[in-house]
């Protein structure tokens, strides 16, 4: 099985990617294939010039029939593009495209990361990244408040987003089908914080959110909780929400909207690109 067929330099590669540094890969769960196929994408990286089959062969170390199998499985796929002359491959656009993709957004998140540390600073209260996965938000980043009553939303969790605010604004452009048929998949409980709104009362939030720019909700995150987040973009497009989570005690929403949410509107301006 290709799983159990793993060099010893790629077994290093993949120690060094998982950061393990003891042991072998699991070869239950590592696909030997999938490696095959990253060893000739990173040749690029290696090699900017356009390489043979035999080239790839040869760098590879994999054999020129399985190379052949795997720049043709690239090509098909849009990753790799084949000179009609010298039959050569180079990087596609599309590969090209995805690389750049990748770093640009995490490159926005992590120079966005001190604007939330000043506004987490100056407000005291917590402020996070968050970002759509399905039907949920996850916080990506956060920044803890000042306060011991500061509202605990640590890395990783996880909420629906029909109900949040971050979702509400990462949604706000969603078509109202999607939001539909996500309103009819939302368990009881969590369809129960939008009260007795109807179908189009909820749909008018997210209509709202689109308008104004930010979103409110209260009661989510905690029992008295007060939630504020604004959209960050990419070039016209939403790809996270910066939030601000508070307390009545601290800041009813009059308060948030009058103190907070310019704060908020300046950073989410700052870090969208």
């Amino acid at each position: 099985m290709e799983p159990s067929q793993i060099s010893p330099a790629s077994r290093n590669q993949a120690l060094r990617a998982t950061g393990a540094d003891q042991g072998e890969p699991d070869t239950r769960l590592f696909v030997g294939s999938m490696e095959k196929g990253m060893r000739v994408l990173e040749l690029f990286n290696e090699h900017p010039m356009p390489l043979s089959i035999g080239d790839i062969a040869d760098r590879t170390e994999m054999g020129r029939s399985a190379a052949q199998r795997y720049v043709y499985t690239l090509h098909q796929l849009g990753y790799l593009n084949k000179d009609a002359e010298s039959k050569k491959y180079f990087p596609s656009l599309k590969l090209i495209g995805l690389v750049r993709g990748l770093h640009r957004h995490r490159s926005q998140r992590d120079l966005a990361y001190p604007l939330l540390q000043a506004l987490a600073a100056e407000t005291l209260e917590t402020v996070s990244w968050v970002e759509l996965d399905g039907e949920d938000v996850v916080v990506v980043q956060n920044i803890p408040g000042g306060h011991i009553t500061a509202v605990n939303l640590p890395v990783g969790s996880r909420f629906p987003a029909l109900t949040s605010s971050s979702g509400q604004v990462l949604l706000s452009l969603a078509p109202e089908t999607q939001l539909s048929t996500m309103l009819d998949a939302l368990a009881p409980a969590v369809r129960a914080r939008f009260g007795t709104r109807s179908r189009d009362e909820v749909l008018a939030i997210f209509r709202k959110a689109a308008k104004d720019g930010y979103s409110f909700t209260e009661k989510n995150f905690a029992e008295d909780g007060v939630s504020v987040s604004v959209p960050v973009t990419d070039s016209g497009r939403i790809v996270a929400a910066i939030n601000v989570s508070t307390v009545h005690a601290r800041f009813d929403l009059k308060k948030v909207r009058q103190l907070i949410l310019p704060k908020l509107e300046q950073v989410a301006r700052e870090a969208s690109i």
